[in-house]
């Protein structure tokens, strides 16, 4: 096994980790809004869709897929520390109330040892509190059990940490929903003998923020990662000669921001190959980006101010494939790039109508905002299905040779990501 890191997007993918949608996803499904979702889904279909994806990067492509739970249960299993500290971290997540509750917990502490490790596991992942009420009668105490936020989106293993030229990156995640992710992905890279070359600790960053690109990497600010953390992370987490900083756009369409529409620079902006981006051009045209070069005491020093699309096209002298408005709403750059031209892609066209129907229902209840943004994904929808030329089978990624391995994603992309999101690229060569 190798050592965590990437140079660029596009080196040949060796090794990823992932997490199968658990039961904490049916409870987020119950208010997909609190749980950071766009939409309902089926959590049985989620599951067999990523299946199927392991399947074929497993299969199709030969590469490493490390599952973040057998991660830890394995970990655990062999060394006697790591099952202590599991326990331990179980006994501090658990929480009892009520009246008995120095009773209970006195009684888990001492049956910590008889649980497997499982169970351990799903005490992290769903945060569980015994609210124990007493009733009239020998042992009439009834135990309602709630979940203080339990991790809905710990599936997107992209976000809880990045992996760049020196190593793994420990995110700090902006929304109070997910910031327990981290507790358990930092537990696993230390149980797999690759702990962090940085732990963000000033204010947040999440993984798809990041996009390694060889000799340079963009990292992206704005709603989810904090400008204290990427220059965190340019003092300690990486070491590429040049790092452009992006700022996050507002949608051209909107005339107020909606971050979730571009949450992450992945969104909106993949690198397919050596020399060649997908992106959707009126963001990039708009997005503004700080350049910072190394000097020669190995400290980053900002050079120069630009625009993404110029600094892509002209000062990287990239090839950038366009996308439409709808295409970028249905995740058509949250690519997984396998080795360079060789990307595996979500059904873009399958997650069209699904994403139009949620657009129509957010543009019923705020039309000022969302008439237009529907109206031209309207018409993106009829133009790409009448011509069947929904990314990525246009004659632009023909034409740069494109390898595509198209998966069915049309219900994990219902909160929020596509294959880049849920997948972390631990080792590329």
């Amino acid at each position: 096994m190798g050592r965590a890191r990437v140079q660029a997007e596009w080196d040949r993918l060796r090794r990823i980790v992932v997490r199968r949608p658990g039961m904490e996803v049916f409870f987020g499904l119950l208010d997909p809004y609190s749980s950071l979702y766009e939409r309902v889904f089926s959590l049985e279909r989620a599951r067999r869709e990523h299946d199927e994806m392991v399947e074929t990067l497993r299969r199709g492509f030969g590469v490493q897929v490390q599952y973040l739970d057998e991660i830890l249960l394995e970990a655990a299993a062999r060394d006697p520390e790591v099952f202590q500290e599991l326990s331990r971290r179980a006994l501090s997540t658990l929480q009892f109330t009520g009246p008995g509750a120095r009773r209970a917990r006195r009684e888990f502490t001492r049956n910590l040892p008889y649980l497997d490790r499982e169970q351990l596991l799903n005490i992290l992942t769903l945060a569980p509190t015994i609210n124990l009420v007493r009733g009239k009668g020998t042992r009439s105490i009834m135990p309602y059990t709630t979940l203080r936020i339990p991790l809905t989106n710990l599936f997107f293993m992209r976000d809880s940490q990045a992996v760049g030229d020196k190593g793994i990156i420990l995110a700090r995640l902006a929304k109070p929903q997910r910031r327990r992710e981290t507790e358990i992905t930092g537990f696993a890279w230390r149980s797999l003998g690759e702990p962090p070359v940085l732990t963000v600790r000033r204010g947040t960053f999440e993984g798809g923020d990041l996009l390694p690109a060889g000799e340079f990497a963009l990292l992206g600010t704005g709603d989810r990662t904090s400008p204290a953390a990427v220059q965190e992370i340019l003092s300690e987490g990486v070491g590429y000669p040049e790092v452009g900083v992006v700022h996050q756009p507002h949608h051209p369409l909107l005339p107020t921001p909606d971050p979730m529409v571009n949450m992450h620079l992945d969104t909106y902006l993949n690198f397919p190959g050596d020399g060649l981006a997908v992106g959707y051009p009126d963001m990039l045209r708009t997005a503004r980006v700080d350049v910072y070069r190394k000097n020669s005491e190995g400290r980053y020093r900002m050079a120069r101010r630009t625009r993404l699309l110029r600094y892509l096209e002209v000062d990287q002298r990239f090839q950038v494939i366009p996308i439409t408005t709808l295409e970028q709403l249905c995740y058509a750059t949250n690519f997984l790039t396998i080795r360079n031209r060789t990307v595996m892609v979500p059904d873009v066209a399958r997650n069209a109508e699904k994403v139009l129907a949620n657009l129509q229902r957010a543009a019923a209840e705020n039309p000022r905002k969302y008439h237009r943004l529907l109206l031209r994904a309207t018409m993106d929808y009829n133009e790409l299905r009448s011509t069947g030329t929904f990314f990525p089978y246009t004659s632009r990624a023909r034409d740069f040779g494109l390898e595509v391995r198209q998966i069915p994603l049309s219900n994990l992309t219902g909160a929020f990501g596509g294959a880049h999101c849920l997948t972390c690229s631990l080792e590329r060569d």
